[in-house]
């Protein structure tokens, strides 16, 4: 009874913080955010906190006075607008969101029946949740227990955050966090598809988790984190290839600009979808706020990697170096390795075999919408350069790297497959919004 507390309260604390500072229903047609779903609200709140949290990391505020006053004013503002708004509440009793609160209990009480962190999440990541748990800041993480201080700390921020500020304070209910916006993001990217039917729309929401869920990665990892934001991300660059508006774009950036500081390779990742960006860029009238925000994203990433250089480690190479391969008998030992460890990573993932079904479906499909091609055009050129990306990380590794290759795939190409496919569960809409003319075709 007292887990089940626990839950409840946990669940009320992270929809508390994720409704504020904006109200997550929009009444004023005049307003920026008249056309963003109360789903995408709630995210965005979230991605504001979670923004604001970093920044706060960097001065000795308390972390729990900080919880507290964001929790008061969310309840008053939320009280007052349910007092002003007569429509206000009724989105918390409509069954999407009750359906959204089922799985959240669901997946909570799934977590916190075995809550074993994994060898990665305590070797690595818990000692920084723990740093955070104490009310210290990033200045004390240098000479922290674990193997790399320069891994970036936002989702250890987070978890020991709402580890701190539990009930009972649990460590694995910090980590609650991760179910809850891995969930919304879903729920976000669902609101694409065209089928007005609830059970349709359930449907695909329930393959997209089933494929995409993995307990294993809700053990002490980060990669749930990035695959959650890539949905957003997607979501809003294609909803700015759409109506055009500066607020997509934007939400595209701060989201980007949060990678780099989640997981140590989130700095190339972000890279990867500037420049992914940069291709299709003579197809924009306003060229000059996406060259502007593409720039200030590498001037970010910049100052965090100065920040690191200057106060913990700084480590680009992360065990490759400069060597290069030449031997053709060792490039084609790279290969088969390599290619053998993706094939399982795919399989392991399935998500991944739904976005290429996806992906071929689409492609035979005329899409006769400019904007929607544009997309795609898109899609389909961040997906080569992010799996080159991906094949140049682990040609560094197996070239300089002294630990056995076979390691490296087995322990951390999954991750790094899953960790991007957020970004390309959007094909699965496409899919879902044109199923009857595939399967009638």
């Amino acid at each position: 009874m007292i887990e089940l507390l626990n839950i409840t309260v946990s669940f009320l604390f992270l929809l508390l913080f994720s409704l504020f500072p904006l109200r997550v229903i929009c009444f004023d047609s005049k307003n920026i955010f008249h056309k963003f779903s109360t789903i995408d609200l709630i995210l965005l709140n979230l991605i504001i906190n979670m923004s604001l949290i970093l920044f706060i990391s960097f001065t000795n505020i308390d972390y729990l006075k900080y919880f507290i006053s964001l929790i008061t004013i969310s309840t008053v503002y939320n009280l007052y607008n349910i007092i002003r708004y007569k429509n206000y509440f009724k989105f918390f009793v409509n069954k999407n969101f009750i359906f959204f609160i089922i799985l959240n209990f669901f997946l909570f009480i799934y977590l916190v029946s075995n809550p074993i962190l994994a060898w990665d999440g305590l070797e690595n990541w818990y000692f920084k949740a723990q740093n955070f748990f104490y009310n210290y800041n990033f200045f004390d993480l240098k000479g922290l227990k674990g193997n790399n201080n320069y891994y970036p700390h936002l989702g250890t921020l987070i978890w020991g955050f709402f580890w701190k500020n539990s009930l009972l304070q649990y460590e694995y209910l910090g980590r609650l966090f991760f179910i809850y916006i891995y969930l919304l993001s879903i729920f976000s990217i669902s609101e694409l598809i065209k089928n007005t039917k609830n059970q349709f729309k359930i449907v695909i929401l329930s393959i997209i988790i089933i494929l995409s869920f993995d307990n294993f990665l809700f053990r002490g990892y980060q990669e749930v984190l990035l695959f959650s934001l890539f949905i957003f991300i997607s979501k809003n660059f294609y909803t700015y290839i759409k109506s055009q508006k500066n607020i997509n774009l934007f939400i595209c950036f701060l989201c980007l600009n949060l990678i780099p500081w989640i997981k140590h390779e989130g700095f190339l990742f972000t890279l990867t979808y500037s420049f992914s960006i940069l291709f299709i860029i003579k197809y924009f009238t306003n060229k000059l706020e996406i060259l502007s925000l593409v720039f200030l994203t590498f001037i970010l990433i910049f100052i965090k990697s100065y920040i690191f250089y200057k106060y913990l480690d700084l480590n680009f190479a992360h065990g490759g170096g400069g060597k290069i391969l030449s031997e053709f008998s060792l490039i084609i030992q790279f290969i088969f390795i390599f290619f053998k460890g993706l094939l399982i990573a795919f399989i392991k993932y399935k998500i991944w075999i739904l976005v290429f079904i996806s992906i071929y479906f689409v492609s035979k499909e005329k899409i006769t919408n400019t904007k929607d091609q544009l997309f795609l055009k898109f899609t389909n050129i961040s997906l080569v350069l992010f799996f080159t990306l991906i094949i140049g990380i682990y040609y560094n590794l197996f070239t300089n790297s002294n630990i056995d290759f076979n390691w490296w795939i087995d322990t951390s190409l999954d991750r790094l497959i899953y960790s991007i496919s957020g970004f390309y569960v959007i094909y699965l809409i496409f899919f879902s919004n044109n199923i009857k003319n595939y399967i009638f075709k």
